[in-house]
């Protein structure tokens, strides 16, 4: 035999199947020149300099795109290998040995790997150089940036495409090592039985589907949206692929038992066709759904945070500039400490706020507040701070008169319905409750803010929560005192970093434009990161739609050329395949639209922790994602369906 007769027969293999190696190859080029990218900006020396945010952000779009990748190429594989089962097995029925197989589908996937690595690292690094130019828009960098070629970045991403291509390799391999050649000409039409509809399983797909909508509909508050978002999405996910598999087919069966429906030429076409294949079609189609739901969420939240990242800061920061002290001062001094240094700069502090406080994690029950005895890993205890009376009026600029066992409260979320509060062995009775006087945004709010009397009153009550704890420590009261200045952004930066400069131990400096670069450049990585994993997410159910469609193409070609023959014009053969494609199509967006309406309750709780609380805001980004993504994904219709009718006519 000639040596060059395997990979002769090889690469003649590629060819004649070039309708479904084509789009393998460019996915893989294209998943592998995404993770190159990723890696290189993860590794990138300017970004790493840059914000170590940014880093931490592009690792896990590293982490998620390599998942993505693994399963993305598995799955598109499992399609080719499925479709060439039948031309295998005429290699075994035509006397060529296993052996001989194994080392075609080897010299295949060495070609079209090593094609796929190459070509993948060669368009990823020249796309590198445009990535850059997206960055440096948004990010508001303003000055040149590199996208070096990395050794690093290289290695990192040949080593995991060999991996994956060498275990799609072994998957082809005992595909035909453990199959007899009968059962490989007949694998293509595996899956084709029509599947059984189990009412059980389509009851479970809702209730898990439910759950994880109530989940997102009932939490109100965000640390419990961190707490069980994953859960709803897995609940969501996992209930999607349920109810495609069994209430799909529940319910083309209850359209089949409808004769005055079904026993007509197109319904009759259309109901077996989907039904006769729906096993197959329904794992597709959720896989589509559960892909468009994440580009949607992922674009929609990221642009929201970056378009919202001057809101976040107005909000964040109510006051240009804060100092919190860790110990007990005299405001009025620091005040005029910081006024005389103001001047100094050339500019003059105009609004103020300034106020002491101390904060207690006890647990409220009933009218209650147990302090001192708060176990973190059993439940989570509120927050309650402490503010005395002379320091809310000024804040509030309202004189009031309390007695020593009268307290002022304000409850955050308004669940607190008592008249009196226990706290260790004193009762307070509330005297009235109250708006929260700081400025600060809902995020950043205690659950409680209390106003007692005076100062005596506070260190009563300081002195019980450590005396409880067994801690013997001086009391002292932390502060905080915020200001706004004159002057331009530049004057007040530059005002900025000479006043963090005099920062001591005990105290702790905030400035909105000290912050504002680092928070453009945090966002801004959100953002890039959000329509990075959005155009991969999307180009992956492209792909899943495209091999469905012609897969789907070759098996219906086959039955309408046997229903053309009995009679069946090609214009019904229109119709027909018309109805299941637009079916096929509109189902997972419309799915995927009703996972993110009631996904918004709990991302609108998770966007609070990023200072996002411009409601408005969220909702019109959705908006306009979800039809951006509708006209993209009408185009892969448009595209693939025409790839659909060139097979089967």
């Amino acid at each position: 035999m000639n040596k060059f007769f395997f990979s002769k027969l090889a690469l003649r293999n590629l060819k004649s199947n070039k309708q479904i190696y084509f789009p393998y190859i460019f996915a893989s080029i294209a998943t592998v020149a995404m993770f190159y990218m990723m890696v290189a900006l993860m590794g990138n020396e300017f970004i790493q300099t840059r914000s170590d945010t940014l880093s931490t952000l592009f690792t896990l779009g590293a982490v998620v795109v390599g998942a993505f990748s693994f399963i993305f190429i598995l799955y598109t594989n499992s399609f080719l290998i499925k479709r060439r089962k039948k031309e295998i097995g005429l290699y075994a029925i035509l006397g060529m040995k296993k052996s001989h197989v194994s080392k075609i589908l080897t010299i295949e996937s060495i070609t079209t790997s090593f094609f796929s690595i190459v070509i993948g690292l060669i368009v990823g690094h020249l796309l590198g150089e445009l990535t850059f130019l997206i960055l440096n828009y948004a990010l508001k960098f303003g000055i040149k940036m590199s996208f070096p070629f990395t050794i690093m970045a290289t290695a990192i991403t040949i080593g995991l495409f060999v991996l994956i291509f060498l275990i799609t390799l072994i998957y082809n391999i005992t595909q035909v090592t453990f199959s007899n050649p009968i059962q490989l000409i007949k694998g293509k039409q595996t899956g084709e039985r029509e599947p059984k509809s189990s009412i059980l399983l389509f009851i479970l797909s809702l209730l898990l589907i439910g759950s994880g909508y109530w989940m997102s509909v009932a939490i109100d508050n965000p640390l419990d949206a961190i707490l069980y978002f994953f859960l709803a999405v897995v609940l969501v996910i996992a209930g999607t692929y349920f109810l495609f598999i069994a209430g799909s087919i529940f319910i083309l069966k209850a359209l089949k038992k409808n004769k005055a429906l079904y026993y007509r030429p197109s319904p009759f076409i259309s109901i077996s066709g989907m039904l006769y294949r729906m096993k197959q079609n329904a794992v597709g189609l959720a896989n589509i759904t559960i892909l468009a739901t994440m580009v949607i969420i992922a674009v929609s939240t990221t642009a929201a945070i970056f378009i919202g990242t001057q809101d976040t800061l107005e909000v964040r920061f109510p006051y240009e500039n804060q100092r919190t002290y860790y110990k007990t001062v005299d405001l009025e001094e620091q005040l005029d400490a910081i006024k005389k240094e103001t001047v100094t700069s050339g500019l003059k502090v105009t609004e103020t706020e300034m106020y002491t406080y101390y904060n207690l994690f006890p647990l409220i029950e009933k009218n209650e507040m147990v302090i001192g005895e708060t176990d973190f890993s059993k439940r989570i205890p509120d927050t309650v701070q402490l503010l005395v009376r002379e320091d809310y009026e000024r804040i509030a600029d309202q004189a009031i008169e309390l007695k020593s066992n009268e307290v002022l409260l304000f409850d955050l979320n308004n669940t607190f319905d008592f008249s009196t509060l226990l706290i260790g062995d004193t009762t307070y009775q509330i005297k009235s409750k109250i708006e929260n006087p700081l400025k600060m945004d809902e995020s950043q709010s205690p659950n409680m803010i209390v106003v007692v009397d005076s100062k005596e009153v506070v260190e009563s009550i300081i002195a019980t929560d450590l005396e409880v704890r067994g801690i013997e420590i001086p009391i002292v009261s932390d502060a905080v005192l915020s200001w706004n200045t004159t002057g331009t952004q530049e004057q007040k930066k530059d005002y900025s970093n000479k006043i963090a400069a005099s920062d001591s131990d005990n105290s702790y400096f905030d400035s909105k434009e000290l912050l504002r670069e680092e928070w453009y450049s945090m966002n801004g990585g959100f953002l890039f990161l959000g329509i990075f994993l959005g155009l991969l997410f999307t180009f992956g159910a492209a792909l899943i739609t495209y091999f469905k469609q012609v897969s789907e193409g070759y098996d219906d070609r086959e039955k309408f050329q046997i229903m053309q023959k009995v009679g069946l014009d090609k214009q019904m053969i229109r119709k027909t395949t018309r109805l299941q494609i637009i079916w096929m199509f509109l189902l997972p967006l419309i799915i995927a639209v009703i996972h993110v309406i009631f996904a918004f309750p709990i991302i609108q709780k998770l966007l609070l922790i990023f200072s996002v609380v411009n409601t408005a805001l969220i909702f019109w980004c959705f908006i306009g994602v979800i039809v951006g993504f509708s006209l993209i994904y009408w185009i892969i219709y448009q595209v693939t369906s025409k790839v659909y009718y060139s097979i089967v006519e």
